[in-house]
């Protein structure tokens, strides 16, 4: 049974190796990061060709809109006179904050990255340093090893709470089992005359009470399990 709810998890178990594998493929799954990794691999490229021609300067207006937003610096100043920064910029891209993983891992990538102040007339034409530029290369870096940070670290309660709901519900179907063969035990007895219907009762409501624990674990245990398939495969399965 386990092998098939997995889906397409390596594994679902709490040892070191399983939760590393699940942080790595959630990791490579998420496509905020994979979208991270392109604008940085974007602005690498034109690093490069800049240095190559022996510019200072690189236009903005030859990257793609996302990153134009992300470079520039003449933002708005906010009511408290802070000037966002450059990774608060990232993180504005998603409408939430960026500590929020679920957040993060919802559809958002390259239509949202295309779409937010990307036209506009300063952005497109200001130049920006190539040294200035290296910097916010490096401070997007920083930024996406945070990201990838909390996403392990999301992984990583997920994984416990799955765990939790599969004991859980072991222990239910044990319980259960057991208020079962009470249950046929005081039938028996109710059946020769030698119990009360009122304690027949009693004893039939604390099974069907067993069977209703049995249902709640089963359904917490899909929930926990539907809550790391969509963190480290970034995608609903056909069956959730």
């Amino acid at each position: 049974m386990w092998t098939a709810l997995r889906g397409g998890l390596p594994c679902l178990d709490l040892s070191k190796s399983c939760l590393t594998s699940l942080q790595n493929l959630a990791i490579a799954s998420s496509p905020v990061l994979k979208e991270i990794d392109s604008r940085i691999s974007e602005a690498n490229d034109k690093t490069t060709q800049a240095k190559v021609a022996n510019k200072k300067t690189i236009r903005l207006d030859i990257f793609t809109p996302g990153l134009q937003y992300l470079l520039n610096t003449s933002g708005t100043v906010e009511s408290n006179g802070h000037k966002p920064g450059f990774f608060e910029r990232l993180g504005g891209l998603f409408v939430g904050k960026i500590g929020i993983i679920n957040d993060l891992l919802g559809v958002v990538g390259v239509p949202l990255f295309n779409a937010v102040n990307g036209g506009s007339p300063n952005v497109t034409t200001k130049a920006i340093q190539v040294s200035d530029l290296q910097v916010r290369i490096a401070e997007l870096q920083r930024g996406r090893a945070e990201l990838a940070d909390k996403v392990k670290e999301k992984v990583a309660t997920s994984l416990s709470a799955f765990d939790d709901a599969r004991v859980q519900y072991q222990m239910s179907q044990v319980m259960v089992r057991r208020h079962i063969v009470r249950f046929q035990i005081y039938q028996m007895r109710y059946i020769r005359g030698a119990s009360s219907t009122e304690d027949f009762l009693q004893q039939q409501n604390e099974m069907d009470r067993s069977k209703t624990q049995v249902y709640d674990a089963w359904a917490k245990l899909r929930r926990t399990l539907f809550d790391l398939k969509l963190l480290a495969l970034a995608q609903k399965t056909e069956d959730d």
